[in-house]
């Protein structure tokens, strides 16, 4: 077959069967320190307590582990630089996601007062019931339902 810019010449990358053993066995390991940290109360080390350094573990060997399935099992490690950036890419994302979604589910709800008081600008209720549309029966656009 002819080499087109659509096409390419290039083999796939023959994996030994060891080296799919060997991160199996590496997995395992992982996996064997992620059940025996937690079974471990592990102490205060500076302001965080323990629980806080063990899921702290657990995240590490967790990335550990997800790099490994990735690398190897995915074939990562074998393909083009244009892949590696996409996969990379993909955990930075993953990552700032995270913060993202850890930074907004840690900020307190704060109503604005000018909801809560009465005769202010936008009230949400007039003495205890929901505020009647102000309709004008001459628009086609705001018909009352029922």
């Amino acid at each position: 077959m002819a080499s087109t810019p659509l096409t390419s010449n290039h083999e796939h990358h023959i994996v030994p069967t060891q080296t799919y053993f060997l991160t199996l066995v590496a997995l395992t390991v992982l996996m064997v320190i992620t059940v025996a940290v937690a079974k471990v109360n592990l102490p205060e080390i500076g302001p965080f307590s323990g629980t806080v350094v063990n899921q702290t573990i657990a995240l590490v060997i967790a990335c550990i582990k997800a790099f490994l399935v990735v690398w190897i099992f995915m074939g990562i490690k074998w393909s083009t630089n244009l892949t590696k950036l996409w996969a990379m890419l993909g955990f930075i994302w993953f990552t700032l996601f995270s913060i993202i979604f850890a930074d907004y589910t840690t900020r307190q709800y704060e109503p604005v007062n000018s909801w809560e008081k009465e005769g202010s600008g936008l009230p949400r209720t007039i003495k205890g019931r929901m505020p009647q549309p102000m309709l004008d029966p001459n628009d086609a656009n705001m018909r009352p339902r029922g």
